[in-house]
């Protein structure tokens, strides 16, 4: 006679296999083997007809879970795909040298080391302290030295700038202009400000942002993920000596500054 505890193990396992097939749990994650072992454990005591069909039954859910395990390996397989699951038990079963063979087949490595042996290091200093001189080899570096190009006093004029009491004016005028478009944000993009309804307006203003930033009133800020440029009003001018600044080129072209005016219309 079976006990009440195994008698309801019996149960447990025809259930689950029950829930299995009619509800999609994972076969793979019910413990055959064990289930297996424990059923031939009990086995020896079965003597009751109903307690032999039990026993029939819960043999037959688990054959029908591994029929699923089945079933599933083949649909997965016809599709080409290989679950890490199946990948990992694959693997544990490979021997170290298996593990390495198919690592020297399938290994392709996209990164190389390069370095120079010391024949090389010999050699690179042999020819550099041969090396002849260029007045000797009959070759002249022709240089050309540029002095700072300047403005002069008709373009400052077309600028509206005729002496240096109206450049700091139209100076701090841009420095309140653009703390009033970048608002309580204190930013605002460079093109948005630097655009105009013209080309020749947009380099004016471009013009005015270089001696914003050179003269401490305005910071720019490059942020190359977005490629955008900020512009950040200082609340305060801080003149240049009071830290340390950098230069940064911005190119401006006629097409570009045509193809963000029809963008923006």
């Amino acid at each position: 006679m079976v006990s009440k505890k195994k008698r309801e193990l019996m149960l447990r396992i025809i259930d689950l296999a029950k829930s299995v097939r009619e509800k999609g749990i994972d076969p793979f994650e019910v413990e055959v083997k064990e289930l297996f072992q424990r059923l031939r454990e009990i086995f020896p005591e079965v003597e009751d007809p109903e307690e032999l069909l039990l026993d029939v039954r819960a043999v037959l859910g688990l054959t029908d879970v591994i029929s699923q395990q089945g079933d599933w390996i083949k649909h997965k397989s016809s599709l080409l795909y290989f679950d890490p699951m199946l990948v990992q038990w694959k693997l544990r079963e490979l021997s170290g040298k298996q593990l390495a063979r198919v690592l020297t087949k399938s290994w392709h490595p996209i990164v190389g080391l390069e370095c120079i042996s010391q024949p090389g290091i010999r050699e690179s200093v042999d020819y550099w302290t041969n090396l002849a001189p260029l007045s000797e080899r009959g070759i002249e570096l022709e240089t050309t030295e540029v002095s700072p190009g300047e403005v002069g006093l008709n373009a400052l004029s077309e600028l509206g700038v005729e002496s240096e009491k109206d450049f700091n004016e139209l100076i701090e005028k841009t420095w309140r202009e653009l703390k009033e478009i970048a608002g309580e944000e204190e930013r605002v993009s460079y093109w948005d400000f630097v655009d105009a309804e013209n080309f020749h307006k947009t380099v004016r203003r471009a013009w005015l942002v270089s001696f914003l930033v050179s003269y401490g009133y305005a910071t720019l800020e490059i942020q190359p993920l977005e490629e955008e440029i900020i512009i950040k009003p200082r609340k305060e001018r801080k003149t240049p000596s009071e830290e340390v600044s950098s230069s940064i080129p911005v190119s401006i072209s006629h097409s570009d500054w045509k193809a963000r005016r029809t963008q923006s219309a």
